[in-house]
């Protein structure tokens, strides 16, 4: 297949594309974790089983939103809408899929924020990081509130941006890739961990967002790039041996291990969870 061809065939068949390249690099993550961390294999199937039934109510909605999604991009493309449509050179390759990418990445961190920052929005984020063994089924672990609340930011990015397909569909496969990676289980050596730090978001990196107590968890909001943290103020380092997963106002059991509670408790009062925090939880 020539690269026109190719190029054509993604263009009309995004979100397969994307599902598929996502769900290798998902396996493949997870085949590895499960094989290399011993420690972590005997209870990977009930972790990754909890993790996975988000999948059910979120697939039909990303898939839908996607759509719509590639559609805003064809839309903005053929009206010459969007701030990249209006930059010098915007037919540019450099400018049409580079400077996308570096735009969307920092609106990526814009949505991040906003999802701590915004209560109702927190209400949905939240069930993502009771997590307690953070792993590759982490990238699983979403609310569908959240799944419908964040695409439809992106219909937003693409509209303001005038992102094209073709940079949509970079932009998203990217994000899956260091989506995935910054949620293993595997850290990286400290000197590879400090070089590629600076710059990309690595799993040492996003960790730290994981730890259960603030300040780290409104720490380190970056996706692909971590320049936007370093930019704006919101870096933290913490150690491995520091970094306790999960959520202090839900840490119990009740939430990690029971996926009828973990969609529900977007839609309950969370103040009430603070007195379900056992006495054997981190200090």
């Amino acid at each position: 297949m020539s690269p026109t061809r190719l190029y054509a065939y993604l263009i009309d068949n995004a979100a397969t594309t994307q599902l598929l390249f996502y769900a290798t690099i998902m396996i493949s993550v997870w085949m590895a974790e499960k094989l290399i961390l011993v420690n972590f294999a005997s209870s990977k199937w009930q972790h990754t089983s909890i993790n996975a039934l988000f999948i059910i109510p979120a697939l039909p909605i990303q898939i839908l939103l996607f759509e719509c999604s590639t559609k805003t991009a064809n839309w903005t493309t053929i009206h010459h809408w969007g701030l990249i449509n209006h930059l010098p050179h915007a037919n540019n390759p450099i400018v049409k899929y580079v400077v996308a990418f570096f735009i969307l990445d920092l609106l990526d961190y814009v949505y991040h924020f906003l999802m701590h920052k915004v209560p109702f929005f927190w209400r949905f984020h939240l069930v993502h990081h009771t997590d307690r063994t953070v792993d590759v089924s982490t990238t699983l672990r979403e609310h569908p509130g959240e799944t419908l609340i964040r695409n439809c930011f992106l219909i937003l990015w693409i509209f303001l941006t005038g992102a094209s397909v073709g940079a949509l569909i970079l932009r998203q496969g990217v994000e899956s890739f260091a989506n995935i990676f910054a949620h293993t289980s595997f850290r990286l050596p400290r000197w590879p961990a400090q070089i590629l730090g600076w710059l990309f978001v690595t799993p040492n990196f996003h960790h730290v967002h994981h730890h259960y107590q603030m300040p780290a968890t409104n720490c380190n909001f970056g996706d692909v790039f971590s320049i936007w943290d370093r930019l704006f103020g919101t870096t933290m380092q913490l150690a491995a041996e520091e970094t306790v997963f999960g959520l202090d106002s839900h840490w119990h059991d009740h939430f990690d291990n029971n996926w009828p509670a973990l969609l529900s408790c977007s839609f309950s009062n969370t103040s009430s969870f603070i007195a379900l925090i056992p006495e054997g939880a981190p200090e």
